[in-house]
């Protein structure tokens, strides 16, 4: 009788357990395409408080206590807000974007190579670097030669990148955070001179963090001619870990100080800001900056290998 007894109040403590652990469990969301209801991973997601976070591969994300906000976006599909999570755990369903590229058309078939060149700033001298963080995206303007005869095909996008951990001589990062990257394509905004919010290139190219980039870069599926209005190459760093945008991650991003013309851009997703030129960034206007980066500010290490 008494080991009846005994039982029966390790199972009602168990319950207790377990449901005050649901109590205290964090809400969840699950993001997933609105027609073909498929996850989709790596979708970001604004908090609110400059903090945010990235789906996982299954389209899931925690949502922290205290978020005033949540708004979910993807270079895929339409930005969407919503005011609250009403349940433990929610489905939400992002509506892919409708896109008109009247600027490039993208070829089913790969031309065949004539004669490879680099364009970018991979052959510059590396000067700083510029760390990972969730939620950032760096971004090189590479214009259209008019010199070229004949449009080339982009083949490969390039990135000059550091994989140690250390961000600057005397600052380590003790326990690193390997990112997921993002490359992509994408044409300038007419009127700021910005990325455009559309990908020329499927919503961009996934690099695992357990895989670093080689010297090749990473290979388009499907070459695309040199967009005539100029072309920026995007990469973007991307965690699933709950880790706040100051966070360093690797790898960081090789950068120079030659250029005269300074053509970066980065962009800071979880503080809610916009595109800015690199020339623009607070970091860099105060004496010491100034002092330190020679009075010039750094561009980023990115380029394209292309083909005529």
């Amino acid at each position: 009788m008494n080991k009846l007894i005994h039982y029966r109040r390790f199972l009602l403590l168990l319950a207790m357990l377990s449901a005050t652990s649901f109590g205290l469990a964090q809400k969840r969301l699950t993001v997933k395409d609105s027609i073909t209801h498929e996850a989709v991973p790596f979708a970001s997601v604004y908090f609110g408080n400059e903090s945010g976070g990235y789906t996982d591969e299954k389209g899931m994300i925690a949502i922290p206590k205290g978020a005033i906000q949540i708004r979910l976006s993807h270079i895929c599909y339409e930005t969407k807000s919503i005011a609250k999570v009403t349940a433990d755990a929610q489905t939400i369903y992002l509506v892919p974007k409708s896109i008109t590229l009247d600027e490039i058309a993208v070829s089913a078939k790969a031309p065949k190579r004539i004669k490879d060149k680099e364009v970018g700033l991979m052959k510059a001298k590396t000067q700083t670097k510029h760390k990972g963080a969730n939620g950032f995206e760096m971004a090189l303007f590479i214009p259209y030669d008019s010199a070229w005869t004949e449009t080339p095909y982009i083949h490969s996008i390039l990135a000059s990148l550091d994989y140690s951990t250390h961000y600057q001589v005397f600052t380590e990062i003790k326990t690193p955070i390997h990112a997921t990257l993002r490359f992509d394509l994408r044409l300038p905004n007419a009127k700021t001179g910005a990325p455009r919010d559309e990908s020329l290139i499927d919503g961009g190219i996934i690099l695992p963090s357990c895989q670093k980039l080689g010297k090749d870069g990473v290979s388009l599926t499907c070459p695309i001619p040199f967009p005539q209005t100029g072309v920026f190459v995007v990469v973007e760093w991307i965690t699933t870990a709950q880790v706040s945008e100051s966070c360093n991650l690797i790898p960081s991003l090789n950068m120079t100080l030659n250029e005269k013309e300074n053509k970066t851009w980065n962009k800071k997703a979880f503080r809610g800001m916009d595109w800015i030129q690199e020339q623009n960034e607070p970091a860099y206007q105060n004496e010491e900056a100034q002092d330190f980066y020679k009075g010039k500010t750094p561009s980023a290490k990115l380029g394209l290998r292309i083909s005529k």
